[in-house]
């Protein structure tokens, strides 16, 4: 089952000792916990009696079988359970670990992503694994599946105080609760100060706990010495700088090593320093393992890009870097060499240590600072962000204890990160949702899903979420003030009245930010039969619901030629008062509308396309999603306000989606044809489905190089098998399916 750390304990709270349904203890037995820790213990007797519980312990100390163990019990009793993930990849690993209780007859799903699942599988399904954005969606489409709920896993609880994700997780807590006051709730914590006042919101039996399975040494390395704050000192001999000379003593230790740095090139860059120092200290066999994990990752996707092909040679050598600019595919692959000991060092950027189960004997943490967007200089990192970077250190079943080392340059930085970082609390928890951006996109999904009528009920409901709890309800009023004047301003509310209109509605629904939905319908109005594929994606691009490509020094050279050509077709520009930005910032927005550009036009190779804008595969396949999903909204919009507009926008979306010409649209409704094998078909004279009918099996193997592929293609053609385009939806469970979970798609 691989339960996130709680593997085989020989002290403990025997398992026999807690009334578990017998069924529900061997799936734990067979997993060899046979044992509870202190934490799981304290927690486990109120969960059995149907109490709520705040769960706050270290990384590695096994929350998740206490989740688990409410989930199932819950379901054998007839009951039906919503498992709730910050991220993605956590959805996948939580999954996989439910499915050992399919064997009991529980029905798990998930839905992550672009992907949905539809609503007639969904009434089957008794534990749902969804993210915080799922979730809501679900909350805001008024799913009869979540009327049923008798118990919600909140994970990763203390990401309510993250900007982006936590005021989602807060409503969606809020909503449930709500809904349902006898409704139990586990929530699961890292360690925080204000943990107690978590539970106090939650109405929840408060369980905190700092221990850890396997034990935890935190230091600072200064001038060739660690010293750890228990007074033992220990030497890292030359060669090499500090991080080389931590990562090579791990690995010479039977260890393996986790580097954070602040950013992503800085990850790529010491990754492939490191690869000289790791790749001396690996045994013939893992050469042997790795050299497969390389060719996974050159066989992973229809077209290779400069970093894929760096990625594969790094991991060859035994180290990788881990960062946003992975594809779903390569990072899969990377997390998988890593958890088998294959790949021996990991350096990556901050987000890894925000819930993926990936711990190391030695984590090293190299950069305490990074530039912060809002203050506009390098500030240092919160307390909470590196403890829970150091609590990556310590493999359950693998390692006898682990080291968390921090880097300092001089004895004043040495004594500042002790008492900074590893002798002082964390912060506090805070709710994140006094925010006028945050606010109106919230707001206006509980007047369009009706879960507020009334004034009088918009208040009691924000009396009781985390900020209502924390502060008088009256320090937000003002910022719900702004947010419902802008909504009645531009069309979203009626004014004067708590109820959506027409189009409030239809933006809540398309799960698009309100000023989103507003600058999709000035667009719109503003557009014409006259109007280019640029200036569309460049609409889209300028949104605030796509996260515009960074404008490096040398990209003015090449995004300015293109605003002067493309200036008086543009729908809008940084003069619109709606878009609230500089010109820097807006170019940056038509940066990204020139890549996806390229991506579509299908004239240049992925490699190129990456490499001219500065991209990682994963950054450019992000927007691809984002845009895809934004285009058909936008064009959904058009039906309602210029309806002629909306197919050539539904087009230009399924374009985006595969990166192809118009030409080829007919042939990528051919399942297994995509933009590579697409074009293929058409450079050969195989340019629509009446062409494929008249072609032998013979011929189209030989053009794609794939008997069974031409088999598939054309039994679809001449209707003998099912023939559509692949909805986002279909192709994110492709990828769960195959990559994420292991099984084929069928």
């Amino acid at each position: 089952m691989g339960t996130s750390g709680t593997g085989a304990n020989t002290e403990g709270t025997p398992l026999s000792d807690f009334p578990l349904d017998p069924r529900i203890a061997e799936i734990f037995r067979a997993d060899g916990i046979d044992r509870l820790y202190p934490p799981q213990a304290a927690a486990l007797g109120p969960v059995l009696e149907g109490k709520s519980v705040v769960l706050s312990c270290p990384t590695a100390s096994g929350k998740s079988l206490v989740a688990y163990a409410a989930i199932a019990t819950a379901v054998l009793k007839g009951g039906r359970c919503l498992y709730i993930v910050p991220l993605r990849a956590l959805a996948g690993e939580k999954y996989r670990d439910l499915q050992a209780f399919e064997r009991l007859g529980i029905k798990v799903g998930i839905t992550m992503g672009e992907w949905d699942l539809p609503a007639r599988e969904l009434e089957q399904m008794d534990v749902l694994v969804a993210t915080s954005e799922k979730a809501d969606s679900l909350l805001r489409h008024k799913s009869k599946w979540m009327d049923g709920l008798s118990v919600v896993v909140a994970d990763e609880v203390h990401l309510l105080r993250e900007r982006t994700r936590g005021p989602t997780l807060e409503i969606t807590l809020t909503r449930l609760h709500r809904h349902n006051p006898s409704l139990q709730v586990i929530a699961l914590s890292a360690t925080i100060a204000n943990s107690r006042q978590l539970s106090e919101w939650l109405d929840a039996a408060h369980i905190y706990s700092t221990y850890r399975p396997v034990k935890l040494r935190y230091g600072v390395f200064l001038d060739g010495w660690v010293r750890f704050l228990d007074g033992d000192a220990r030497r890292m001999d030359p060669p090499g700088d500090p991080v080389e000379r931590l990562t090579r003593t791990a690995i010479e230790g039977g260890g393996q090593s986790l580097v954070f740095v602040n950013t992503r090139k800085s990850s790529e860059s010491l990754a492939d320093r490191l690869g000289g120092v790791v790749e001396k200290l690996l045994k013939d066999e893992e050469k042997t393992g790795l050299e497969a994990v390389s060719k996974r990752l050159l066989g992973s996707s229809e077209e290779l890009t400069g970093s894929a092909r760096k990625l594969a040679l790094l991991v060859g050598r035994g180290t990788a870097y881990h960062n946003a600019s992975l594809t779903n595919g390569e990072r899969f692959q990377i997390e998988e060499a890593f958890r088998k000991g294959l790949l021996k060092c990991l350096v990556a950027t901050p987000t890894l240590a925000a819930g993926v189960n990936l711990p190391a004997r030695r984590v090293i943490v190299r950069d305490l600072t990074r530039y912060e967007d809002t203050l506009g200089m390098t500030a240092p990192l919160p307390v909470f962000e590196v403890q829970q970077m150091c609590g990556r250190a310590g493999r359950p079943r693998y390692d006898p204890y682990g080291e968390a080392i921090l880097i300092a340059r001089t004895e004043s930085e040495e004594q500042d990160s002790r008492e900074r970082y590893l002798l002082a609390p964390p912060e506090e928890v805070d709710s994140k949702l006094a925010s006028e951006s945050v606010l109106r996109t919230h707001l206006l999904a509980l007047v369009a899903s009706d879960e507020v009528r009334s004034e009088k009920e918009l208040r009691e409901f924000m009396q009781g979420t985390f900020y209502g709890h924390q502060l008088p309800i009256k320090d937000l009023e003002a910022h719900l003030f702004l947010a419902q004047d802008f909504l009645e301003r531009h069309g979203l509310l009626f004014r004067g009245e708590l109820r959506a209109t027409p189009f409030g509605k239809m933006a809540s629904d398309l799960y698009l930010d309100p000023v989103t939905a507003v600058l999709m319908r000035l667009a719109l109005k503003r557009a014409g039969s006259h109007t280019n594929t640029f200036s569309y994606l460049a609409a889209v691009a300028a949104t605030p619901d796509i996260a515009p490509m960074y404008l490096r020094r040398d990209d003015y050279a090449l995004v300015q030629p293109k605003w002067e050509e493309e200036q008086r077709s543009l729908l809008l520009t940084h003069e619109d008062e709606m878009l609230e930005m500089d010109e820097e910032t807006f170019l940056s927005t038509l940066k990204t509308a020139m890549a996806l550009e390229e991506w579509i036009d299908d004239r240049k190779p992925l490699a190129t396309i990456t490499e001219t804008y500065g991209l990682g595969a994963g950054d450019l396949h992000s927007r691809i999603e984002r845009m895809e999903w934004l285009l058909s909204s936008m064009g959904q919009l058009a039906r309602w306000e210029r309806r002629a507009l909306a197919n050539p926008l539904d087009e230009l979306s399924v374009r985006v989606r595969y990166g192809i010409r118009p030409e080829l649209l007919e042939l990528v409704t051919l399942r297994g044809i995509g933009r590579v094998r697409a074009r293929l078909l058409y450079q050969n004279g195989l340019r629509t489905l009446d062409d494929l009918r008249k072609a032998s099996e013979g011929e189209v193997a030989h053009i794609l190089g794939s008997p069974l592929v031409a088999k598939d293609v054309l039994s679809q053609v001449k209707g003998e098998g099912k023939r559509s385009v692949p909805s986002p939806q279909e192709e994110e469970r492709r990828w769960v399916q195959k990559e994420l979970l292991g099984k084929d798609w069928p």
